[in-house]
């Protein structure tokens, strides 16, 4: 049997009833938190944990691969001051950190995605700016390190241009207490690095989305013809910056439950989900979050349920 016991570091976001997270209470202490963005194989981001263990880290990271990696490293060090987060960058910084928080945030060498029709990728914009303006504590920095120079031009030129940050000169090949596997590697060959360091000078309140969790559902008094469950196949509705599309609707046996499934999508950040809807009394249906899957209640997750619940209702 496979050993899996290392697989008990990562933190389930979804599972948490209140956003943004209270990290002194995960952490079960209060420490200073930094969080490296992307960590990788988890080598940068241990070291840096075993470096301060007086402080309290987090990776965010979207490759399972990564997550397992990172998780081999923290159970052979028996380290305490880590619990990493599989999730999107861009959505995890912004809804699960309190205002002036973080003390640090570092992305080592993050895919600079060269090509112009790959730019929004990039996780560097100005939206990114502001959270890390709302998330990082004041005259706190975040540090962004490339082997790309034009990438960490970009990047000085976005927080040159933010009333939110001072930004210093960028720093060719600068001396580093801890540096990544490849970065040593690169180092031997002279292959160049940059740097760059912002530093927070004004605090900015963002936007954030997870601001109830609570499970929304919606009750239909009146029969639902089977046919009338099956043509939301293919629906698909849009308010403001949120849509969902039901892309397949599947019926168990007893033709008394169907679970609809569901890509539902806030801004950039898409979840796909399961909606269930089933009898539950007489002339009397249920449409509900399905238990299997633990999305996070975002407005476009809530809308579906309750679009389709008000669909059928008409029907």
């Amino acid at each position: 049997m496979a050993k899996t016991y290392y697989l008990e570091y990562a933190i389930q976001p979804q599972s948490f009833g209140c956003y943004p997270l209270a990290w002194e209470e995960l952490f079960q202490r209060a420490a200073p938190l930094a969080v490296e963005v992307g960590f990788g194989n988890g080598e940068y981001l241990v070291n840096w944990a075993r470096q301060r263990p007086d402080w309290n880290f987090t990776g965010i990271e979207l490759s399972m691969e990564s997550m397992e990696r990172l998780q081999k490293r923290i159970h052979k060090h028996s380290l305490a001051n880590i619990c990493p987060i599989l999730e999107d960058a861009r959505f995890a910084l912004r809804e699960f950190f309190p205002d002036n928080s973080v003390h640090h945030v570092i992305m080592n060498f993050p895919d600079p995605w060269p090509k112009e029709r790959h730019q929004n990728r990039r996780l560097l914009d100005a939206q990114f700016i502001e959270t890390l303006a709302a998330v990082l504590r004041e005259d706190h920095y975040y540090e962004l390190v490339s082997d790309q120079q034009w990438y960490a031009e970009d990047a000085h030129q976005l927080f040159d241009e933010s009333p939110y940050f001072v930004v210093e000169k960028i720093e060719q090949n600068p001396p580093r207490e801890l540096a990544t596997k490849y970065e040593k590697k690169w180092q031997q060959i002279g292959r160049d690095s940059f740097r760059v360091l912002a530093r927070k000078t004004k605090s900015i309140q963002v936007n954030r989305i997870l601001k109830d969790s609570t499970m929304p559902h919606a009750i239909i008094e009146k029969e639902i013809p089977e046919a009338a469950i099956k043509s939301l196949t293919g629906f698909q509705h849009r308010e403001d910056d949120r849509i969902f599309v039901i892309k397949n609707v599947f019926n168990h046996l007893d033709k008394e439950q169907y679970l609809l499934q569901v890509v539902a999508k806030d801004k950039t950040y898409k979840q796909s989900i399961h909606i269930l809807v089933y009898r539950h009394g007489k002339n009397r249906w249920l449409v509900k979050l399905d238990s299997t899957v633990q999305p996070y209640r975002t407005p476009a997750v809530k809308m579906a349920v309750w679009k389709i619940g008000e669909i059928l209702n008409q029907n």
